[in-house]
């Protein structure tokens, strides 16, 4: 199947996603807290990407040591993959670069850790 095919049978509007200046086109949502709820909410990205670090993350809190935040890169990496095919909104970067990875997973680990403490992850 072609792309153009792909594209024009999709019903998504990136209109009210997108903001638009005088010299560009931008994406008008924070890309880090979206991306976090897409982990959450997505059964793939879920299942196959989060869940595994998670207890990963579950495990290091009670053998007491601190989990560190790139033991979600690979999830977030994942992830955006999949992000990237559900909304294809063209000013979204192809690849996330490193500090905003690295941002994605810091925030991601402290929602976690405070998940774990309310307990939301026992067994």
């Amino acid at each position: 199947m072609r792309i153009r095919e792909l594209l024009e049978n999709s019903n998504f509007d990136d209109t009210p996603f997108i903001k638009h200046t005088a010299e560009k086109r931008e994406i008008d949502f924070d890309l880090a807290d979206d991306l976090i709820h897409f982990m959450h909410n997505d059964d793939h990205a879920y299942r196959r990407h989060l869940y595994p670090n998670i207890m990963k993350c579950v495990e290091g809190i009670n053998a007491k040591k601190t989990p560190k935040s790139d033991i979600f890169k690979t999830a977030v990496e994942e992830s955006y993959k999949t992000y990237l095919k559900k909304f294809p909104i063209r000013e979204l970067p192809n690849n996330l670069d490193e500090q905003t990875c690295e941002d994605i997973c810091k925030k991601l680990k402290e929602d976690i850790l405070k998940h774990i403490e309310d307990g939301v992850y026992k067994d």
